[in-house]
């Protein structure tokens, strides 16, 4: 993964300026972990499909699929964006 990116990422998870959703990139002002990684390289959000947990492969920062699958259901399954970004800075 883009170390550059990786550390605005978990940044911006711990920032607490993000709500967090589940089941979702992004609903209305909320995000899951990796829609965050998408609002810090500021994707259209408009063009993707919103009920995916996933990025295209071009705004994913070398973070493979199932990576951004398994971080997501962390997130839907409820654990916290500073919990999130402690498991991104360990593991990733």
């Amino acid at each position: 993964m883009d170390a550059e990116i990786k550390r605005k990422w978990v940044e911006a998870l711990r920032s607490g300026k993000y709500e967090q959703c589940k089941g979702h990139l992004r609903q209305n002002d909320a995000f899951c972990c990796i829609g965050v990684l998408g609002a810090i390289q500021h994707i259209n959000f408009e063009s993707l499909r919103l009920d995916t947990s996933r990025l295209p492969k071009h705004y994913g920062a070398g973070l493979e699929i199932s990576k951004q699958m398994q971080l997501a259901s962390m997130n839907d399954e409820g654990t916290s964006f500073v919990k999130i970004a402690d498991y991104i800075e360990e593991h990733l």
